[in-house]
C-alpha cells in the first residue's frame, strides 16, 4: 500500500500547472530586490491534484545540479485550521524549523519570516489550504499581508486551497490583480470523450506501475475504457477520489493474496467510500453488474 501511495504520475493539466509555478519561481529570479511580485491562485476541488503539482515541482527544483541542501528553494506551507493572520506567519516559521513560531504579534513573527525566506533563499512561497481563512474579517487581514508580502517584492507566491477560498479575491480586488491567469485542474468528465481519453491513459500508466513496482502480479484492467469510465463516475473524475477507491480495494486485494484487483474489490471499495460519503448516490459497476 506504501508503494501505490509513493506513484505520482502528473496528468498533462498538472504538467502544465508545474511548467507555469516555475515559470513564476525564475521570473522572480530575474526581478530585482523590493520589485513587486506575482502571484498564482489554484483554487479548485479537492482532490483535483493542486498539491500534488507543488510537491512534484520542490522535488525537481531542489533536485537540480549544485542545490545547497540547507536551503529551500520552493517552501511549500499548509495553513493552520485556525485560519488567522497569525497563523499564516506561524505556519511559514513552522514549516523553516523555527522552535517559536508562536512567540510574538503578527508584524513580529512576519519580520521573522521576511528573515528566514532571505536566510533560506526562498525563490516561490507555496500557501496552501487558503480555504481555512474562514472569518470574513480575518480573511480580509490575511489578503492584505499576502498582497503586502508581493508588493514589497519578498517572494513570488502560489496561493492553493478549495473553491471555497475564492472570496478572498472578490473582496480584495488587489490581491486579484496581482494573480495571474492560472491553468485550471478541471474534474475529469466521463462522458467527454477527449476527457475520457486522457483519463483512461493516466489510469493504464497507474496499472502498469503497480506491476512494475511488484504490488500486484497481474495487470488489473484500470485502463480498460468501460472500467475506467465506471472509475472516472465513481471519482467524480478526482484523481485524489480515484486514489482513494483503489487503495481501498488494494487492501482487501492483498489481504486475500490475489494476482490483480478485480472488479468485486473496485465494487466493494466504491460503496465503503463514496456511497457511504455520499459523494456519489450510485455504484456504476454495481450497476453494470446488475445490467
Amino acid at each position: 500500500m506504501a508503494a501505490f501511495e509513493n506513484i505520482v504520475l502528473p496528468t498533462p493539466a498538472q504538467v502544465e500547472c508545474i511548467r507555469q509555478m516555475d515559470t513564476l519561481r525564475i521570473m522572480g529570479l530575474s526581478q530585482p530586490a523590493g520589485q513587486q511580485r506575482r502571484a498564482f491562485r489554484y483554487l479548485n476541488q479537492s482532490g483535483s491534484g493542486k498539491s500534488t503539482c507543488a510537491k512534484l515541482l520542490k522535488r525537481h527544483v531542489e533536485g537540480q545540479p549544485g542545490r545547497d541542501p540547507r536551503k529551500k528553494p520552493i517552501l511549500h506551507v499548509t495553513l493552520s485550521t485556525t485560519g488567522t493572520p497569525k497563523s499564516l506567519a506561524t505556519s511559514i516559521l513552522n514549516e523553516v524549523g523555527d522552535g517559536y513560531s508562536t512567540r510574538g504579534e503578527a508584524e513580529l513573527l512576519l519580520e521573522r519570516v521576511k528573515t528566514a525566506l532571505n536566510e533560506l533563499e526562498v525563490e516561490l512561497l507555496v500557501i496552501d489550504e487558503l480555504n481555512h481563512f474562514k472569518q470574513k474579517h480575518l480573511a480580509e487581514d490575511a489578503a492584505n499581508t499576502i498582497k503586502n508580502i508581493l508588493t514589497m517584492g519578498w517572494v513570488p507566491i502560489v496561493l492553493m486551497g478549495t473553491t471555497d477560498a475564492q472570496t478572498l479575491f472578490t473582496r480584495n480586488r488587489e490581491l486579484k490583480n496581482r494573480c495571474l491567469p492560472q491553468v485550471v485542474l478541471q474534474p475529469f468528465v466521463h462522458t467527454d470523450a477527449g476527457s475520457r481519453e486522457v483519463w483512461t491513459q493516466f489510469l493504464h500508466q497507474i496499472d502498469l506501475e503497480l506491476v512494475g513496482r511488484g504490488v500486484m502480479k497481474e495487470l488489473s484492467g484500470l485502463g480498460e475504457p468501460t472500467l475506467a469510465k465506471d472509475l472516472c463516475e465513481a471519482s467524480n473524475g478526482l484523481i485524489g477520489e480515484f486514489h482513494n477507491i483503489v487503495l481501498a480495494a488494494l487492501e482487501a486485494t492483498l489481504l486475500a493474496g490475489e494476482r490483480f484487483i478485480g472488479h468485486a474489490r473496485l465494487m466493494a471499495a466504491i460503496d465503503a467510500w463514496c456511497i457511504q460519503d455520499g459523494t456519489i448516490d450510485h455504484n456504476p459497476l454495481r450497476l453494470r453488474v446488475s445490467g
